[in-house]
């Protein structure tokens, strides 16, 4: 999606003016003639300086939403209230949005709609699913529950690899500054002895010399990568899938992506389905909601399968991406009627066994972080000490 400011008027020929996102400028000026805009003019913003909208925040705000629909208020002026008490400045202006869009008469699902970047398809499918029965409040609180877990899913994960990470960056930093700005100064003392050096000193020496000459280029090199993959564009790529695959069947690492989407997977297809949604109709929101490329791809596959009449337990079965326990669990739903209970079940499970994943590769990565990193520093300290302590023996 990109980003676009327009400026236009309606039928009464008052000015309008705001952001819209869309895939092209041609889209954009179709979205907003839709709405009745005319005379439309779009140009596209390469800098978006909008604060981004977290999922958190659409959680709360969703929360709030399905506790004043509750009470009774109607839905018009449950938008303007929360207008007012929304902290995400970006989400206030949706909401605003969405509130124009209302009063002028269309369906919440359908202005929703309106904003792709800000709400998935999954909150588009419950919200339409809550209209068309009569139960906005409840679904609304639903939905507000199932993007809480998939958050507190995403925290999970994010708390998992902090300890980590944080340690190789910090440790990689020392390792580069003790080979850029220490080890030149060993050097210029190791060329005043005249003699060989030992080869574990020269192979330092050698990873000094090249560090501080490819440097810049390496630093450049990564900022631009950085950049490049951090870009909407690529995000959905190709070799992105073949990454998320690969990394599905890196050990350790791959049993705990693979607990964290399933459980994502079965919670939001339980909820879609305990809101009336068909099967066949509620796989499309849950494919994007699984936010993983190879489980998309697996989704829709499952999608065109049960529309062609295939059970979804041997669909899934087929697939091998989805854990005996879970298609089990969704086999006795078909039969008995009741996969929405039994797939918010298979989702707790799997959640519990991504924290028993969490607990056993936080244990096993954090000494083995400290024994690496300390054999790397230490070797190269001993490297360079090892020219000396020869000299203090010949002398």
């Amino acid at each position: 999606m990109n980003t676009f400011s327009w400026s236009a008027h309606d039928a009464q020929g008052r000015r309008g003016q705001g952001k819209v996102q869309a895939t092209s400028a041609a889209l954009a000026q179709a979205q907003l003639r839709r709405q009745g805009w005319q005379e439309v003019q779009v140009q596209r913003l390469w800098w978006n300086t909008a604060t981004p909208v977290r999922t958190r925040d659409v959680a709360q705000m969703t929360r709030q939403l399905a506790a004043l629909l509750k009470a009774g208020v109607p839905l018009l002026q449950s938008l303007q209230m929360l207008s007012r008490s929304l902290p995400s400045v970006t989400l206030t202006e949706v909401v605003q949005s969405l509130q124009k869009d209302v009063a002028e008469g269309q369906a919440l699902h359908v202005a929703l709609a309106q904003h792709p970047s800000h709400f998935s398809g999954l909150y588009i499918s419950m919200v339409q699913a809550g209209e068309s029965a009569g139960i906005l409040d409840a679904l609304m609180e639903r939905l507000a529950q199932t993007l809480e877990k998939n958050e507190a899913l995403r925290s999970r994960m994010r708390s998992a690899l902090t300890y980590p990470v944080a340690v190789l960056v910090i440790a990689s930093a020392v390792l580069v500054m003790i080979l850029v700005f220490v080890v030149p100064v060993f050097q210029d003392v190791f060329k005043s002895f005249g003699a060989e050096l030992p080869w574990a000193t020269q192979v330092v020496v050698g990873l000094s010399e090249a560090l501080t000459t490819a440097g810049p280029a390496l630093l450049a090199a990564m900022v631009l990568g950085i950049w490049w993959l951090r870009r909407p564009a690529q995000r959905d790529a190709t070799w992105q899938a073949l990454l998320q695959s690969s990394l599905l069947k890196t050990p350790l690492v791959g049993a705990l992506i693979q607990s964290a989407v399933v459980a994502r997977w079965s919670q939001t297809l339980s909820a879609l389905l305990a809101a009336g949604v068909p099967l066949a109709e509620a796989l499309g929101p849950v494919a994007q909601a699984s936010d993983h490329p190879v489980y998309e791809r697996i989704t829709g596959q499952l999608q065109r399968q049960v529309a062609q009449g295939s059970s979804l337990s041997e669909a899934m079965g087929r697939t091998g991406r989805f854990p005996p326990m879970i298609v089990q669990l969704c086999n006795t739903g078909e039969e008995t009627g009741s996969m929405d209970t039994l797939l918010a079940r298979a989702g707790s499970l799997m959640e519990a066994e991504m924290d028993d994943r969490v607990n056993a590769l936080s244990s096993l990565l954090e000494p083995l972080i400290i024994v690496v990193l300390g054999g790397l520093i230490g070797g190269i300290l001993v490297a360079m000490y090892l020219p000396i302590f020869r000299l203090g023996q010949v002398f």
